[in-house]
């Protein structure tokens, strides 16, 4: 049996999140008979009626409108009540961006993703969720550019305020650029100063520095990824690949079993590439500003230096997991079992490019086929090994 980490079913609290998730869900369903209405007009008479904030009531609005639109979602949750009314309203906003044409297709796929597919599996931030919803958006609509969020102004905005001897700057730029140039301030900056000291002796140009961007393109179509960016349009994408300086078949790291400790940058790219963020339940740390992670410790039986024994795991996580607070196994298509203090499996799935099969093309091989195909040739060499 399949089922979500907070639906277990041996839990006494499962039926009290499916419960909870069941009346919030009628009960807006029932207020909101009409999503159509006067948007004004129902958020005031739902204040007075639920005493609920503006805001929710406005998630809530999405929420319902969610599953009106997207009726392969409907069953879904309907038949599980394992989501709320913020995680779906998160959902519909990220759908919002797509053509309506394209709500479909994107109906599917959510369903898909909202299906669990182990016992134990944690269930996808919404975060998370709807980041994957934008990236489908750009592989199926060439003319998708996103939308803008965060400090007002187009790309390239930048202003300055001048107030009692001290300027503020606030700016937009395109994710691309501001990752690097982030990148850039990170390694000139110097032990003791802060990202405004670094900037200062960078612009007076008493520092120079040479900054490397991983950006991981799919052999068949797809768009490209950079960590902590995200997935590119197919615009940027196509831009990006044509300044490509180096390119590295990650195919052929995918398999191969290191001899020391520590992975070579091949191998840290493919396993950054396939887990995307820390792979810790909940964690949205990106993969490039995490550490590698022996999940059988080094040395150990089993433990060697290979994809199927590794992880991303950010500073946080990677002290609990070495000080042994939790407790992780992996399996060769790269989820991650952990065990905590409730004694409770909950198991992640890796989220990069490099997970899944892209829906417009394929990355060589799925990661199922790689890591199944290695994993049992690895538990070969240990059967031999025993005789």
């Amino acid at each position: 049996m399949t089922y979500f980490s907070h639906q277990d079913p041996n839990s006494p609290e499962s039926r009290i999140n499916y419960e909870m998730a069941q009346m919030e869900i009628q009960r807006w369903s029932l207020l909101i008979a009409n999503p159509e209405a006067d948007a004004s007009t129902l958020i005031m008479e739902l204040k007075t009626i639920t005493g609920e904030s503006k805001h929710f009531i406005g998630q809530a609005i999405n929420a319902i409108w969610a599953l009106e639109k997207l009726p392969i979602l409907r069953v879904v949750v309907e038949t599980h009540f394992h989501v709320r009314v913020p995680y779906l309203a998160r959902i519909m906003q990220a759908v919002k961006q797509a053509k309506p044409e394209l709500w479909d297709e994107l109906d599917r796929r959510i369903a898909e993703k909202l299906t669990p597919r182990v016992p134990g599996q944690a269930l996808m931030e919404a975060s998370a969720l709807a980041g994957l919803i934008t990236r489908w958006i750009k592989e199926l609509d060439t003319t998708f550019t996103g939308k803008k969020r965060g400090p007002k102004g187009n790309d390239g905005t930048l202003t300055f305020r001048h107030v009692d001897g001290r300027t503020y700057i606030s700016g937009n730029i395109g994710g691309i650029t501001g990752k690097l140039f982030h990148k850039a301030l990170e390694k000139v900056k110097q032990k003791g100063e802060d990202l405004a000291q670094a900037l200062v002796r960078f612009i007076e140009g008493r520092t120079q520095v040479k900054v490397v961007s991983a950006v991981y393109t799919p052999l068949v179509g797809g768009v490209s990824w950079i960590p902590g960016v995200g997935f590119l349009t197919q615009e940027e994408s196509c831009k990006v690949g044509k300044t490509t300086s180096k390119v590295i078949d990650l195919d052929a790291v995918a398999t191969r079993v290191e001899n020391g400790y520590t992975p070579s940058p091949e191998l840290r790219l493919y396993v950054m590439g396939r887990d995307g963020t820390c792979r810790h339940p909940g964690c949205t740390v990106s993969a490039d500003n995490c550490q590698i992670d022996h999940v059988i410790p080094f040395g150990e039986e089993g433990g060697v230096t290979a994809a199927w024994n590794l992880q991303c795991l950010c500073a946080h996580h990677h002290n609990m997991k070495t000080d042994k607070r939790v407790r992780a196994a992996i399996d060769s298509m790269g989820r991650v079992a952990w065990i905590g203090p409730c004694n409770r499996t909950v198991v992640t799935e890796p989220v990069g490019p490099l997970a899944q099969e892209m829906p417009t093309g394929q990355w060589g091989q799925t990661l199922a086929a790689r890591m199944e195909k290695s994993f049992e040739k690895f538990r070969s060499s240990l059967e031999v090994l025993d005789d």
